[in-house]
């Protein structure tokens, strides 16, 4: 059996109860999602936020976008030195880190890589001492409808300050920028074509824009908690000025780089039958 699901008008005054019940959901939303951070050679090997991903099970079945682990040519990053992290707070709370990491699939099409985190390696860790497993998201593939409000979690923004740079020695500390965004579902289509069938890559299109470090981030339904895709890209937009003109007389065009946020769903098929085959629950909504 699934979350229960609440539904109200956009708009409403929320009751209570349902308010302390959407806070819970953001709650685990945030603490089964990490910063993914790779070595980079620019900085010495030091470790870069590049992307988000998060838990899908308690013992470690981690889920993020393919592009997030993979290099620009295309080749794979090296998990040997794979860091999964989150934010330190004010109060001194937070930093939580995982390792052991292994890559179990990819897959380019639909933009999803499916990674397992070795508990026992991770289970002494501090934020980890009292529980048996890792804090994770349950995955359904009830298709949303239009207009069904969501949340996403993940980390834009977020970069390495160097400190010290030397030919003896790189120092310096990586930067987090925590980002909670509440959506809509704008579009179950991204775009239509002259054919369509049901085996095209399924996307949700969002109506707030995802930035870079939010790839991999799990969107979740206000009304469940589950979660229902993940960050894959945004889509930009070039729009005509027309008080403005180029030497032909045609109208310039500004490009917004992120006005529309692109999510991948659960329900492909391809990502459906891996999820089973690695025994990866998959609520029935």
């Amino acid at each position: 059996m699934g979350s229960p699901r609440f539904s109200y008008p956009l708009g409403a005054i929320v009751n209570p109860v349902i308010h302390k019940v959407m806070q819970k959901f953001i709650e685990l939303l945030k603490k089964a999602t990490f910063s993914i951070l790779f070595p980079h050679e620019s900085i010495g090997g030091l470790p870069y936020p590049k992307g988000t991903g998060f838990f899908v099970s308690e013992d470690g079945w981690f889920i993020t976008a393919a592009h997030v682990v993979t290099k620009p040519d295309g080749s794979l990053e090296d998990f040997n030195d794979v860091w999964l992290m989150k934010e330190q707070t004010f109060d001194g709370s937070g930093g939580e880190m995982c390792q052991g990491i292994d890559m179990v699939y990819i897959n380019h099409q639909t933009d999803i890589a499916i990674l397992k985190v070795d508990f026992e390696k991770n289970r002494e860790k501090d934020w980890l001492r009292k529980l048996t497993g890792f804090p994770h998201l349950s995955i359904s593939n009830r298709k949303l409808e239009d207009g069904e409000q969501v949340y996403s979690f993940g980390y834009p923004l977020s970069s390495f300050q160097m400190t010290h740079d030397t030919p003896d020695m790189v120092a310096g500390g990586f930067e987090f920028s925590p980002r909670l965004t509440s959506a809509i579902i704008s579009s179950g289509i991204e775009k239509t074509t002259m054919l369509m069938s049901k085996d095209d890559l399924k996307t949700y299109v969002l109506d707030k824009a995802l930035n870079y470090g939010n790839s991999g981030g799990p969107i979740i339904s206000s009304e469940t908690g589950n979660v229902y895709a993940y960050c894959s890209r945004f889509q930009p937009v070039e729009i005509p000025q027309h008080h403005l003109r180029d030497q032909l007389g045609n109208p310039l065009k500004i490009m917004i780089p992120s006005l529309y946020g692109i999510v991948t769903r659960f329900d492909n098929k391809s990502t459906i039958e891996k999820m089973e085959e690695l025994g990866i629950n998959i609520i029935k909504e």
